[in-house]
């Protein structure tokens, strides 16, 4: 398996990924400072030229959503996704995805100072996500109630960027989610990962 990756970067989440499932890895350092994404060896593999991306055997893709389910459902012992009978995926696939198509654009919409238009934005507005957002984390501790799932790797990684950022204050019920991240040791494993390679890299 290997990973398209720059250190802090959304790649994170991929790599945060690939610790909790404890499945073995290669990092692939694609220098977005120096413009490696642009390529055209790398535009092969994204066409966007974003990272992150992975490379498994014959399968190559992108996109962070896609990514962390392609793994949860490759991995299943990890129990990082609700299997298709169970009920309870659904939500997992609502709540995976709406880090991507609803956390991440209300994030850029507050970043650049856009006029919301919840008539027209498929997210509503930035409000509107952040009270979601809220709203099921207080009845915690993870996105799906008991069990950690990748939905909570996509949308833990967007919360601590809005948190850093300043977008949202460090408050229950969102710190307490951070917390319970942090406490991971998945998350610790590629905190440190991410940390020595923004070390030897930046």
């Amino acid at each position: 398996m290997k990973l398209y990756y720059w250190p802090r970067t959304r790649a994170f989440r991929a790599l945060w990924m690939l610790e909790e499932t404890g499945c073995d890895y290669e990092l692939v350092p694609v220098d977005i400072r120096n413009g490696d994404q642009r390529t055209p060896a790398f535009r092969h593999i994204n066409p966007l030229m974003k990272i992150p991306a992975i490379e498994d055997g014959p399968v190559t893709m992108a996109e962070s959503a896609a990514i962390l389910m392609y793994l949860a459902d490759k991995h299943p012992e990890g129990k990082l996704a609700p299997d298709s009978a169970d009920p309870k995926r659904g939500r997992f696939l609502q709540w995976l995805f709406f880090g991507s198509a609803c956390l991440e654009p209300a994030m850029a919409e507050r970043f650049a100072g856009s006029k919301p238009n919840t008539f027209s934005f498929g997210w509503g507005d930035f409000t509107r996500v952040t009270q979601a957002l809220q709203d099921e984390l207080a009845r915690g501790p993870w996105i799906l109630g008991d069990q950690f799932t990748a939905a909570d790797i996509m949308l833990g990684d967007g919360a601590r960027i809005a948190v850093e950022a300043g977008l949202w204050e460090r408050r229950p019920p969102i710190s307490d989610y951070l917390d319970r991240i942090a406490a991971r040791p998945g998350f610790q494993r590629a905190l440190a990962v991410d940390n020595a390679q923004a070390a030897a890299l930046l």
